[in-house]
């Protein structure tokens, strides 16, 4: 029964596509996001689609915080903000590009430093 309940609630929360985007979450997201060091994040922030990205975050990470089932709760917010980096791949494709990057590096990029 509690099972059940639980995904009628955050069924209804991702119907509302509202979870975590009161004025008081929506703050407490920012602060979180200013004290964050995540370099993925400052890319996100940064970009054509910054604005989408912390509604998405601003309703993930308090859906984390409470045990919910983030990924049905948040879906309109992941299907948005996916519509919006696909419509933007002048910005968005260099995630592509740091993706394959590391392995890069470790083949040889720190050997040749400094020579």
């Amino acid at each position: 029964p509690d099972s059940e309940e639980a995904k009628a609630r955050d069924a209804a929360d991702a119907a509302a596509g509202n979870f975590g985007q009161s004025p008081e979450e929506k703050a407490a997201g920012k602060k979180r996001r200013d004290a964050d060091s995540c370099p993925f994040c400052k890319f996100m922030l940064a970009g054509p689609c910054g604005t989408l990205y912390e509604d998405w975050d601003d309703c993930v990470n308090p859906a984390k915080a409470a045990g919910r089932d983030f990924v049905t709760i948040c879906q309109p917010f992941s299907l948005a903000l996916f519509a919006c980096i696909s419509q933007h791949p002048e910005y968005y494709d260099e995630l592509k590009k740091a993706e394959n990057q590391p392995k890069k590096e470790e083949e040889g990029g720190a050997e040749g430093e400094g020579k």
